[in-house]
């Protein structure tokens, strides 16, 4: 039976709409539902592997599909985590707690929000590059600090210039450890202030694997100086008053709640404080923190996540970070409104 099931599975019309509750009823519209997904994600059928990753597929969609029933103010969806392993999907992470960063950033002063200032948000004014996409590299927080001075810079220079992952995996942790094992975005800052320079992805390529710290002949990408980074007070008010000067780099707990992020204001009841992924805020709304993630423009809402404001929030607001950037002076700088 089940070798019959797969054989239906490779000529399925990968144009097949179904509707996800009748999927769960259906062996048939599962299997052409699943043949879709793995289209739609590139993937290609490992017959060996193909049952296991069936019954992963189909655990899956359950949650979707229960989550969705729940109305809870937020909806799910598949992507790319539906048919992983729980290893497998944790090679997507990449922020180690049991690392203590290199240096303790500069306390930042709370600024009191001004009377009808209800939002921001960055990407309104050009200071937010398009999503990327860390890969199975646990370098998320090469992401979350390079989202941050991407913003910053821009703010300092009126440059929106997009800077390499790369050299920070490289060379942040160089003869120390992998930097796909995992990281700190404040080691991030550290680096690029003690080494005056980092590369813009033109000349620096993302490759997804740590390799050598090796860049005395390739272009420095930044018009202004990295004085370090301030350490963002440990609440909602305190995020959002780093997120008026700047992206901001944060972390949170990822659950599997989370990883079935589809569009919505979320929030997970059910998760912690120990945070294990490392992202970018960008703006905020009277309801929302949003956030910008690394795992591609096909998760989420459009590779985002907008996070309910109040509540812990699995932790978004305990240890995150803003880059402190000197623009030259006498420089103007203006930025689009």
């Amino acid at each position: 039976m089940i070798s019959l099931i797969f054989v239906a599975l490779l000529g399925a019309s990968m144009a097949m709409d179904a509707s996800l509750p009748e999927a769960l009823m259906s062996t048939e519209k599962l299997v052409k539902l699943f043949g879709k997904f793995q289209a739609e994600n590139g993937q290609k059928i490992n017959l060996a592997e193909a049952p296991m990753r069936l019954r992963l597929f189909r655990n899956e969609l359950k949650q979707v599909v229960e989550t969705n029933e729940n109305d809870l103010g937020w909806e799910a969806g598949l992507n790319f985590f539906a048919d992983l392993t729980e290893d497998e999907k944790s090679q997507y992470l990449g922020l180690n707690m049991s690392i203590t960063p290199s240096s303790v950033g500069e306390p930042m002063e709370v600024m009191p929000q001004a009377p009808g200032y209800g939002s921001k948000d960055w990407r309104s004014v050009g200071a937010v590059t398009a999503v990327k996409n860390q890969g199975s590299c646990g370098s998320c927080w090469t992401f979350a600090a390079v989202g941050s001075i991407e913003g910053v810079h821009k703010v300092s220079t009126g440059s929106l210039v997009t800077f390499a992952e790369q050299e920070l995996l490289d060379c942040t942790y160089e003869g120390k450890r992998d930097g796909c094992k995992g990281g700190w975005y404040h080691d991030a800052f550290n680096y690029v202030k003690a080494a005056r320079r980092l590369s813009d992805s033109r000349s620096t390529r993302y490759r997804g694997y740590d390799g050598r710290c090796s860049y005395s002949r390739v272009g420095n990408g930044l018009r202004a100086t990295v004085q370090g980074y301030n350490q963002v007070p440990g609440s909602e008010s305190g995020l959002v008053s780093a997120l008026n000067q700047g992206p901001v780099s944060v972390a949170f707990q990822v659950t599997s709640q989370s990883q079935r992020y589809k569009s919505g204001l979320f929030r997970d009841t059910g998760c912690g404080q120990q945070m294990n992924h490392a992202v970018t805020a960008v703006g905020y709304t009277s309801s929302a923190i949003i956030v910008k993630n690394s795992w591609g423009s096909g998760w989420g809402n459009r590779g985002y996540i907008y996070f309910r404001r109040g509540g812990s929030n699995c932790g978004l607001y305990r240890n995150n970070a803003i880059v402190r950037i000197q623009r030259s002076s006498g420089q103007e700088v203006e930025l689009e409104e």
